[in-house]
């Protein structure tokens, strides 16, 4: 029937009834949440030239994200009543010689769509906003597209539930307009429900009148706004949000084109805030404001971040301009940051703090970046002492050359002390050059080198480099990265407090630990070395730190580079509580130390090295290297150049690793009965030269849940290698060399898998057709089946899903009507006699044993010497045995039926008194047949094997066969005795049926057999070897 449905449609399917959106062959995910009741169909990414065939009308929502369809037809999207959220940013990803293509979107394209709350249009180049949009739509999303702002009046009628809009990025230097734009007034008015709208970046020359009331966040943010007005923000009392930065940039060392305003600031009217006075954050920084005028801050007591960087404020921090009383009205102030406000062209001595600081008494955060000064004297941060919810305190790119270490202990609240990307000098060194001399041998400093700016919110938001949330999370923070502190000395950290993580990378630090170091910071769990070349070269290094947690000794690798040079990694031991370390990037090709000891370290980042030259074959002395960290983990060997790992090593390695990953390296084989990890749980060997698979059988087969081998050389895999993988989720065999694969390779793997299979070269020939029939038939999860799963060959298919592959030209359609007509007869035949066989089953019963009785015949046994006709051996120590056998057993061959049968019955008939034997003897002697009654508990024990010798010695002395065996449990399945037993007289041999149905059968069946001779029920074929005396 398979081979007639395929050669009849045009593409595999095994089940008619099932649905496009279910086939392999559709291009999107389908996420259901019972929970919610949403269903979402995400084609994000998968080269969709039109909206896909087969969206569930139920559906919610729908990603239709970066693809390259060029057009939404009026159809494309009208039975999908059900919509919520649509997300069709860049759909149309076609980039042609004149930037970006726009995509068509049909007048009535969403009108039926009356549920849709979400559109998202973004990077679509629409020149306007679509039409006859459904009511309901509350979030509008239009950013980076080219909409005209000029002509948005009429734009947003029947739009009156609309919430957020979002028209970012429409006219500005990466997307350019050509012109300064105007935006109409009461263009927004109808927006009655208007929450948030953004329009920065588009070139806007003033602030749009007549926006909605219900606005609580407006970003204007990176326009040419060169004046705020007094009602400009007339009616926008519930604003709580106002970000229009960037209006008139601070030029110089600016990374983007940058045009300033005529009048060099922006002019924003004293009385332009006096309403908002729900604002909780407001954002002037890049506008150049060379003072605060406190009357813009006078009605802000809400006010709980402001931003003020890039502007000309230095006086205005400093004290000098009175401006900064501004800061008076602004108790609830939790966060400050006026960084890169210093003056171009100066190199200040020293810089002292405006005492109205002092007034801000619930700032928690505060950015004093790029200030330029050269000294922390006591004086500097005198204000900030009483500012007991101060928490961070950020004073990077400032060209520190010395910070007075009194200062920070009158800091103890904080949290965060950022002085990074500065010139401290080492304490103890005494040849520095003077403050005075620093200040006449460079009075300009460059910023560009130490400025990263982000390009995804603000331009004007510096990133500092990234503080891991784990060293955050520690405690107090000391940040003095980028520095010059070459030589620490324990001098060096007094005064900084209680710090629990401290950061020192890339300071050129070269010195040789001893131990002494770091004696002022005993309460140290996270210590941060990496890019310096710190010397390993004493063992008592970090002795001192014995609560460290988390140290980071990465890209140290001068003196692992040198020759001859002690490179000692004993430290491990001084660290009691040691949980990570990080070596990588090293090139440690030798070591003094021939093996690492710890009992604590749960994580080893050993990347980037050259453990390769370390395991070789002949060369043992390294081979125990980790072998006694006994708490390991996690273990990271990538980049280490191993071609090959010897056997012993794989011993050698912590049997308690969950996590390890071998990639990057020049494997060429894996020897999977060698690995010792019984709690295994992830191992990344992609990036290696694996050409082949075979089964996996090692202790890890248990635990296994992500395997990653992609980027190698794969190029066959033996058949059911996932066997024995049941918990593996995750396979990735993506970027190998697989053209053919076989349907059992993954057949017997895990059904919940995740099988990632892109940029292999499949060749899509008739040998693949049983692949895809697994695939079509198989729950398992392939990510991108039908966009990146493709054909190499035949070169007409190249590029085309595997999924799609025809199998047209593997089936011969006339052999296979053949084959269907055939098995279709077989299966209604059998479909028949089953039926009748169900129907007239006591009647077929009949008629074949009455031949059977005719055929074979029946004699009585009437010899003279038995007096029972059956003896019945069975446990008499199981009462339900007992009470089974005295019940049923007696009463159906007794009492009921044609004949009477008198049985011999242990518990009944025996003599008491008798030994066991005796009595078996004449039990089985006397009786015509001998019936075991057999149970699992039974048959071990010695009472029946005891009967059935006595039974058989009877075989051999009178040549009568008068054993039956009764099974009420399946038990002796792979007797050789039962076996036997039923190859010569098989019906000597009945079972219990499962069934209440069969009983009166089955009670039938043991009177005939009791009172028919065994002789006569033999094989024909041994019949002849048995003779009656």
């Amino acid at each position: 029937m398979l081979l007639f449905c395929l050669c009849c449609h045009d593409e595999v399917q095994l089940a008619a009834h099932k649905p496009f959106w279910m086939t392999r062959q559709f291009p999107c995910d389908v996420i259901s949440n019972k929970t919610s009741n949403t269903v979402k169909f995400d084609c994000k990414g998968r080269h969709l030239e039109e909206v896909p065939k087969g969206i569930t009308t139920n559906a919610t929502d729908l990603d239709l994200s970066e693809n390259v369809i060029r057009s939404i037809k009026a159809d494309s999207l009208s039975n999908l009543l059900n919509l919520a959220h649509l997300n069709l940013n860049w759909a149309n990803n076609t980039k042609t010689d004149y930037g970006c293509r726009a995509l068509k979107i049909a007048e009535n394209a969403f009108k039926n769509l009356t549920k849709l709350k979400q559109l998202r249009l973004s990077g679509n180049c629409l020149t306007e906003i679509p039409r006859n949009l459904p009511h309901s739509v509350e979030k509008l999303d239009l950013n980076i597209n080219k909409v005209n702002m000029d002509e948005l009046n009429n734009s947003f009628i029947g739009l009156q539930n609309m919430k957020m809009l979002l028209l970012s990025k429409n006219c500005y230097f990466r997307n350019p307009c050509g012109k300064s734009v105007a935006i109409s007034e009461n263009t927004f008015a109808l927006l009655k429900k208007l929450k948030y709208l953004d329009l920065s970046y588009n070139n806007l020359t003033h602030v749009p009148k007549g926006l909605p009331q219900s606005i609580t966040i407006l970003r204007l943010d990176t326009n040419k706004i060169e004046n705020i007005y007094k009602g400009d923000f007339q009616g926008l009392e519930n604003v709580k949000f106002l970000d229009i930065q960037g209006n008139c940039p601070r030029c110089h060392n600016a990374p983007y084109p940058c045009v300033p305003c005529p009048n060099g600031s922006i002019d924003i009217h004293p009385d332009a805030f006096q309403r908002l006075t729900q604002l909780e954050t407001l954002n002037l920084g890049g506008n150049s404001l060379n003072y605060l005028d406190p009357s813009w801050f006078q009605t802000l007591t809400n006010l709980t971040q402001l931003f003020l960087e890039f502007n000309f404020l230095q006086k205005a921090v400093t004290g000098e301009d009175t401006s900064v009383k501004a800061f008076s009205y602004l108790h609830m102030l939790e966060k400050l940051d006026l960084s890169f406000n210093y003056a171009v062209g100066m190199y200040l001595e020293k810089l002292t703090l405006s005492k109205d600081f002092s007034q801000l008494r619930s700032l928690k955060s505060l950015h004093l970046n790029a200030l330029v000064f050269q000294s922390i004297g006591p004086d500097t941060l005198t204000p900030l002492y009483n500012l007991k919810n101060l928490s961070h305190l950020y004073l990077s790119t400032n060209f520190i050359i010395h910070s007075d270490p009194t200062v920070f202990s009158k800091l103890s609240h904080l949290r965060m002390i950022y002085l990074g990307e500065n010139r401290l000098y080492p304490t103890t060194v005494e040849s520095l050059p003077t403050l005075r001399d620093r200040n006449n041998e460079n009075s300009e400093v460059s910023m560009s080198p130490f400025v990263k700016l982000t390009p995804k919110d603000s331009i004007y938001e510096v990133l500092h480099r990234n503080t891991k949330q784990e060293c955050a999370n520690s405690g107090r923070v000391l940040i003095l990265s980028s520095n010059n502190l070459f030589f620490i000395s324990p001098k060096q950290f007094v005064g900084y407090g209680n710090i629990s993580c401290l950061n020192l990378s890339r300071n050129g630090f070269s010195q040789a630990l001893n131990g002494t170091e770091f004696k002022m910071l005993p309460n140290l769990t996270y210590l941060d070395l990496s890019f310096n070349r710190v010397d390993l070269a004493y063992n008592n290094a970090f002795k001192e730190l014995k609560k460290l947690q988390v140290l980071d000794l990465s890209y140290n690798s001068h003196y692992f580079k040198a020759f001859g040079v002690t490179l000692n990694l004993n430290f491990t031991q001084n660290l009691p509580v040691l949980r990570v370390l990080n070596m990588s990037h090293n090139e440690i090709s030798t070591l003094t130390t021939k093996e690492m000891y710890s009992k604590s370290l749960a994580e080893l980042i050993f990347a980037q090295n050259h453990l390769g030259k370390l395991w070789k074959d002949r060369d043992s002395s390294y081979k125990k290297l980790f072998t006694n960290l006994s708490n390991l983990t996690v273990l990271d060997i990538s980049f280490n150049g191993i071609a090959k790992i010897p056997d012993d090593v794989y011993e050698y390695l912590p049997h308690n690793l969950t996590t390890l990953r071998i990639s990057h390296n020049c494997l060429s084989d894996v020897n999977w009965d060698k690995l010792p990890f019984h709690q295994l749980q992830i191992l990344d060997l992609s990036y290696n030269s694996l050409s082949t698979l075979t089964t996996i059988n090692s202790n890890i087969t248990q635990t296994l849940t992500f395997l990653d081998l992609s980027h190698n050389h794969i190029f066959h895999a033996d058949n059911c290698f996932l066997k024995s993988l049941k918990s593996l989720t995750t396979l990735s065999l993506s970027n190998n060399k697989l053209t053919i694969v076989n349907e059992t390779t993954f057949k017997s793997g895990p059904a919940n898998l995740t099988l990632f299979l892109q940029g292999n070269p499949f060749e899509c020939t008739c040998d693949l057709l049983d692949f895809v029939l697994w695939i079509e038939q198989s729950d398992v999860k392939i990510p991108r089946l039908t966009t990146q799963v493709n054909c190499n060959t035949p070169v007409n298919l190249k590029g085309q899903g595997l999924i799609h592959f025809s199998i047209h030209q593997c089936i011969n359609p006339s052999q296979a009507f053949q084959i269907y007509t055939l098995t279709t007869s077989i299966i209604i035949l059998f479909m028949v006699v089953s039926t009748v066989a169900h129907l007239f089953y006591w009647d077929a019963s009949y008629v074949l044993h009455y031949m059977k009785a005719k055929l074979k015949g029946y004699r009585s046994l009437n010899s003279p010497d038995t007096i029972y006709d059956v003896f019945v051996t069975y446990d008499t120590k199981d009462p339900h045995v007992s009470e089974w056998v005295m019940s049923n057993l007696r009463v159906q061959l007794e009492e009921e039926g044609d004949k009477i049968h008198p049985l011999c019955l242990e518990e009944r008939d025996w003599p008491p008194g008798v030994p066991l034997v005796d009595n078996l003897t004449q039990s089985i002697q006397y009786s015509r047949k001998t019936l075991f009654v057999l149970t699992k508990g039974y048959v071990k024990t010695g009472a029946f094997k005891l009967a059935m010798y006595l039974a058989h010695q009877r075989l051999l002395d009178e040549n009568v066969d008068v054993i039956v065996l009764l099974m009420l449990e399946p038990v002796l399945q792979h007797s050789h005795f039962l076996r036997l037993r039923k190859r010569l007289c098989e019906s000597s041999v009945v079972e219990w049926p499962r069934t209440a149905a069969a009983e009166p059968w089955f009670w039938q069946n043991l009177q005939s057999v009791i009172r028919v001779d065994n002789q006569v029920m033999y094989n024909k074929t041994y019949s002849k070897y048995f003779t009656t005396k």
